[in-house]
């Protein structure tokens, strides 16, 4: 007679089970790793060009704040030179300090920002402004001949930006 080895039912159980688990195959692992590391770098690509940009904005709004802060500068002046003869410019030893029409800042070429006294502001060297003030005659309701209407032009450049330009116009009232 042959005695059979009792096996517990328990036993049974669990040999079942793990005979049925699957893991993961080395390809499986390795195609996983592949995927992410493709989406990794896509991902970081995007936030390497961001960052790489972010201060583009900054500078962008520091070039329109110097521009209209020498807008405000030369509309703030007398339309024509109320001392001398007007010259279309800046008359004979005249500064920018001394500015005293409208016309005088045509052709003003600045490296770096500088106040109305022509004193560099600190931190805003990389900046370059020109300013150009042209007779433009307007039209709409009323017509104001080019006689008593001038066109100032604004161009602020930084080496990391496109221009900006700023235009405004000051008539003669």
């Amino acid at each position: 007679m042959l005695i059979k080895p009792y096996v517990s039912s328990s036993l049974k159980y669990c040999k079942n089970n793990i005979s049925k688990e699957r893991a993961f195959t080395l390809i499986e692992v390795l195609v996983t790793i592949v995927v992410i590391g493709i989406a990794a770098t896509s991902i970081m690509s995007v936030f390497i060009s961001t960052v790489k940009t972010s201060a583009d904005p900054l500078i962008q709004q520091q070039a329109v704040s110097i521009a209209e802060a020498y807008m405000e500068e030369i509309q703030s002046q007398h339309f024509a030179d109320p001392v001398a003869v007007e010259t279309g410019g800046a008359e004979a030893g005249e500064a920018r300090a001394t500015y005293n029409d409208i016309q005088d800042y045509n052709g003003l070429s600045d490296t770096g920002a500088k106040d109305q006294n022509d004193v560099a502001i600190v931190g805003l060297t990389d900046y370059d402004i020109t300013v150009t003030v042209t007779a433009q005659s307007l039209s709409g309701t009323t017509t104001i001949a080019a006689a008593d209407s001038r066109r100032i032009d604004i161009t602020v450049t930084h080496t990391v930006i496109d221009p900006i330009v700023l235009s405004g116009f000051r008539t003669n009232h």
